[in-house]
């Protein structure tokens, strides 16, 4: 069971640095991002923009406009997306600059018609679905003061770390 029905996403891995562990970086791996529920997923981002100190909010910022234009671009086209993915990447220096970049990856199963050959009408609501629920977690997130991080699931295993 993973996110993937409910919220037509799921994360499938987080890497960023993070002051707080002796790495320097937080790292989950997608095992345990696959025990991650629509209750815990919005934290799972939280730590993806949190350096340790605190919330990337320009960053959440940029991919908010960003994943505003995907949206308007998928919302007009006539095709489906089956098994595919979004990198998202950032990285910001000590002063201030940011680079950030969404890429739709894996789309080995772009498809334009059905099976019967018939063009496909509407947007890919699966696709749409998920997109709106990452806009969604990441507006919750650019509202919010950075937060303590409980557990994103629910455990003490080595990957799931815990801010304070």
């Amino acid at each position: 069971d993973t996110t993937s029905n409910e919220l037509g996403l799921r994360i499938a891995g987080v890497r960023s640095f993070n002051v707080n562990h002796s790495c320097k970086h937080y790292h989950m791996n997608k095992m345990v991002a696959r025990r991650l529920t629509g209750d815990t997923i919005v934290d799972a981002f939280r730590m993806f923009f949190s350096d340790g100190i605190s919330q990337k909010r320009r960053v959440i910022c940029t991919f908010l406009e960003k994943l505003k234009k995907i949206i308007e671009a998928v919302e007009n086209l006539n095709f489906r997306l089956y098994c595919c993915s979004l990198l998202l990447v950032y990285e910001s220096d000590a002063g201030g600059g940011i680079k950030t970049d969404i890429r739709i990856i894996d789309f080995a199963e772009f498809q334009t018609c059905t099976g019967d050959g018939e063009k496909y009408s509407g947007p890919d609501k699966g696709f749409l679905l998920g997109l709106y629920n990452l806009v969604k977690f990441l507006t919750i997130l650019s509202q919010q003061e950075t937060p303590a991080i409980i557990s994103v699931t629910g455990n003490d295993d080595q990957q799931t770390h815990q801010q304070k």
